[in-house]
């Protein structure tokens, strides 16, 4: 049977070849006696037909003369009197003009050889399923690069220098190694410490979000699946730099398998912007300022894609992997990390706030201190009951505490740009956080074919606690105002004790069709109290009961669905829908005032996917989910951390509803090495978590959140690449596109604020082992509208040049090199910034594995270096320019080792 499939399959691939020509060269060699094999015979015989096309013999030192014959199937049979033939079924690239069979050992003639060797084309990259995989080694990639290099050559895939990746539009949450976390959630733990060369396949899939109160959320989800060469013995690497006067950089990796035990040890100690802080940090220190932008079609947000990151970082991180077979039935795998972060920023900001009959301005410096340590351990633990029940097992807990000290001052100044009062605040904040939750599910599959019952049950536990310093000095220019001051103390404390169990099962009708059914139940608790206290000239021991409140929030939800799927080779549809119910109990302790409300909703879901052929794919999702308000959003109580900028809560909030819509077109064609990737994202929401904001007599705003109809965003991108001039170059480009409605009330009039944006850019790269180069350009054109002001049209934009260059010279030396312009206009005064920053590195690689790497590397060679960036909200336009870390040199000494390599250096002493 199996020979009759690969005869079948060689015959169609016959069929494939043009009028093209291969040649077949090699040399045959006889290791028993340890010289070339001389007379030796090299037969090509078409596989169709079995005519033999050509054929050649060995020289005294065993070199066939080259055969060239048509592009086709062949059958090579490499044979000598005094041994038994060697045969290969040979299924050539239709690129490929030349194959070479180097250093061929024939077997002893006593030696029965059953055994053909098949040599064949693996798509660079093909569909399996719903699942898009990349061959890792079709995509070239220079000597000891990383993974997070061979993802940027993968086509619809883009990394920004804080790691994020994004593939065909949408962001990546999630990057395994065979199928497993790699260092809990942090992916750059994967893609920039790992080797490219011990990848075998790059897969990419979605998957259900087991953590997500919403049944249809799913995960976006890179797997790195493994050499099996490579998971044998030890590989790492280590590596440290310094410019021997203030910066530094070093790090270890060290990865050991055995059988089915794999052991991961790291550490990193840096002070250096590009290993300072990952992109999944931004919101937890408050550094959503700090990147150039990068578009996310789906989330309609902007991003980073730049080098520069703000203020001044210190990292150090370290941990550990485990993941081991016990017995047949058994999987078992463990991470821990520990990380000490510190940060100091600055930041210049020009806001100018619009109103219906006039406007301001509000000049801005800000100075702020974070530092933060965490230890995360995650353990997953799966363990087989018998041949079709298994068992999950997934625990985690979280600790983190931090400190944070900021000083700001705020001029504001009127239309007439006068200045009218000021500001000066210093606030301080300690805060200590801990969570956990276990994940069990019990598993079960029948004898039927695709018939599954899954029990699903997940407590999860919160406590934060924090301690604020409030110091505030205001100023009056003008009018009739006393200056003032406020001083205060805050004691927050939230917990939370949430419980999720549900049930599933698949009912499969045919071979074509199942359904699904599922049941979800939720309930969680949520308690918040604030104490706050005035300085009473001493200490701080006045109890002030405006800005203290004890609060607690209980939500009991219940979801049941039904979803019908229809899967034939080439398709995949579904249909069905959730009922779901929510019953909100606010509870405001400090007055006792009690709110409750429930609310059901039908959120219907649907899906297509065509599989086009293994390198295409079309795939359009309807989806409808819903968010709760976060306790923070449900309790009244002014926060005056910012005085000039107070926020509230609101009790009487119900859960937002969203409604969305994605298609995604993507086509890679291997043979012409030619890419397309398009899509397009609408989203409507319906009682939509928004601000309604009002401005008392003095400029200060008060914030609270507020159900909203009549919101939406849409948003479109088409993107690619395809060689030029006989494949000596590749052309990349790309177009997005967004359109957001954003409804809001500013002093109780309904504020509507659109924002169109526009983004193309386009590059052109060359890659050659010894000098690759590229060349290109982004634009970007920004039109944000508000109806409470016609003033506030005012369209901006920002371009980039960027170029690169790769050379490699003789005696392993290598020259890199990239630069960026870019043109920021129509900002406020002072912040249309157009800056070059311009990097470059010179290596040297040592011993004959190359794995020794002395380098030197410039950044921000013309000291340039700046971040400047424009945020629309509301009735304010905010252009904000951020301290980084400009020019600085490292002298860098890397080491990567693997255990092959170990074996070989013993070999050779």
């Amino acid at each position: 049977m199996k020979k009759g499939l690969l005869i079948a399959f060689a015959l169609l691939l016959c069929n494939t070849y043009k009028a093209q020509f291969i040649t077949f060269k090699g040399n045959i060699s006889d290791t028993s006696a340890g010289q070339s094999l001389p007379n030796a015979l090299m037969m090509a015989i078409k596989f169709k037909d079995s005519t033999l096309v050509g054929h050649s013999r060995s020289n005294d030192q065993g070199v066939f003369k080259p055969i060239r014959v048509p592009l086709d199937t062949y059958i090579v049979i490499l044979s000598h009197p005094s041994f038994s033939d060697k045969t290969y079924l040979l299924v050539p690239n239709p690129k490929d003009s030349l194959y070479t069979f180097r250093n061929v050992v024939l077997p002893q003639k006593s030696i029965e050889l059953k055994e053909v060797e098949i040599i064949a084309y693996r798509e660079k990259s093909y569909y399996k399923g719903d699942t898009l995989v990349f061959t890792a080694d079709s995509f070239k990639t220079a000597a000891n690069a990383t993974v997070e290099d061979l993802l940027k050559k993968l086509p619809g895939v883009k990394v920004d220098a804080n790691g994020k990746i994004t593939i065909q539009g949408k962001e990546v949450d999630q990057v395994l190694v065979d199928g497993d976390e790699f260092f809990g959630s942090d992916p750059t733990m994967a893609t920039r410490n790992l080797n490219a060369n011990i990848v075998d396949n790059v897969q990419v899939y979605e998957k259900k979000n087991e953590n997500a109160e919403n049944s249809n959320e799913t995960l976006k989800i890179v797997n790195l699946k493994l050499k099996e060469d490579s998971k044998k013995g030890f590989f790492g690497k280590t590596s440290a730099a310094s410019d021997f006067s203030q910066f530094y950089e070093g790090d270890l990796l060290f990865n050991r398998f055995k059988g089915s035990q794999k052991i991961s040890v790291f550490g990193l100690l840096s002070n250096t912007p590009k290993n300072g802080f990952d992109w999944s940090d931004n919101d937890k220190y408050g550094l959503s300022n700090e990147y150039k932008y990068s578009y996310d079609p789906e989330t309609n947000s902007w991003n980073s894609n730049g080098e520069d990151k703000t203020g001044i970082p210190q990292t150090a991180k370290t941990g550990f992997y485990f993941n081991d077979k016990f017995g047949k039935n058994t999987k078992f795998n463990a991470d821990y990390s520990y990380r000490n972060n510190s940060l100091e920023t600055g930041s210049e900001t020009n806001t100018q706030y619009f109103f219906t009959d006039t406007n301001f301005y509000n000049a801005q410096k800000l100075n702020n201190r974070f530092s933060n340590q965490s230890h995360r351990l995650n353990m997953n633990l799966v363990h087989k009951l018998d041949s079709l029940t298994e068992l999950t097992l997934r625990p985690k807990l979280n600790y983190s505490s931090g400190s944070r000290a900021n000083q700001q001052y705020d001029g504001f100044l009127s239309s007439e740009n006068l200045l009218t009062r000021e500001t000066n605040i210093n606030n301080s904040n300690t805060n200590e956080a801990m969570d956990g939750n276990v994940f069990i599910r019990l598993s079960r599959n029948f004898k039927k074919k695709d018939r599954n019952l899954s029990i699903n049950y997940q407590p999860s536990i919160a406590k934060t606690t924090s301690n604020t310093e409030l110091n505030s000095y205001y100023t009056f220019v003008t009018g009739t105002i006393a200056d003032s001051s406020l001083f205060q103390k805050r004691e927050q404390s939230t917990s939370r004790f949430d419980q999720m169990a549900g049930v599933s099962y698949t009912e499969p009708l045919s071979k074509k069709h199942k359904l699904e059914f599922k049941y979800t139940f939720n309930r969680n608790t949520n308690n918040s109290a604030l104490n706050t206290y005035n300085f009473d000239g001493t200490e701080y021991s006045i109890f002030d009961s405006l800005q203290s409140n004890n609060f607690e929030n209980v939500t009991y939800l219940h979801n049941a669905g039904a979803k019908f799927i229809y899967d034939v080779k080439k398709y995949r549809f579904s249909i069905g829908g959730n009922y779901r119910s929510i019953e909100q109990q606010n509870l405001n302790l400090s007055n006792n005032r009690r709110l409750s409300n429930t609310v059901g909703n039908f959120l219907p879901n649907a899906g297509f996917v065509w599989r086009i052929s293994q390198g295409s794919n079309l795939n359009i999702n309807y989806n409808s989910s819903f968010r709760q308000p976060s306790v923070d959003q449900l309790q009244p109580v002014i926060d005056n951390t910012d005085p000039n900028r107070l926020k509230t809560g609101n009790p009487d909030l119900k859960p937002q509803f969203d409604n969305s819509i994605n298609l995604n077109y993507y086509f890679y064609k291997g043979i012409s090495d030619v890419n397309l990737y398009s899509g397009a994202y609408f989203k409507h929401v319906n009682n939509e978590i928004n601000e309604t904001t009002y401005f008392d007599s003095i400029g200060r705003s008060v914030t609270a959140p507020l159900n909203i109809q009549g919101n939406y965003v849409g948003s479109a991108y088409v993107g690619g690449g395809f060689p030029i001039f006989k494949r000596y170059l590749k052309l990349y480009y790309n177009l997005n596109g967004s359109y957001n409605n954003n409804v809001s009330y500013l002093n109780r009039q309904e504020n509507i604020t659109t924002h169109l944006v526009l983004a193309p850019n386009l590059n052109l790269a060359r890659e050659n082992e010894k000098l690759s180069y590229g060349i290109g350009g982004s634009y970007q054109y920004q039109v944000p509208k508000q109806t409470i002001n016609p003033a506030s049209v005012k369209p901006y934009y920002s371009y980039e040049l960027n170029a690169n260059v790769r050379v490699k010279f003789p005696k392993q030396f290598l020259l890199q090199s990239d630069a960026v312009y870019t043109n920021n206009g129509n900002r406020s005064p002072g912040f249309n910034l157009n800056y070059i920053i311009w990097n470059a590195s010179l290596s040297k690689t040592f011993l004959k594995s190359e794995s020794l790497i002395l380098s030197a590397e410039l950044n921000d060679i013309l000291n340039q270096n700046i971040s400047n960036q424009r945020n629309i909200e509301a009735n304010k336009i905010s252009d904000i320019k951020t301290q980084i870390i400009k020019r600085y040199i490292l002298i860098r000494l890397l080491y990567k080792f693997t255990s092959q390599q170990a074996k070989a250096n013993n070999e050779e002493s």
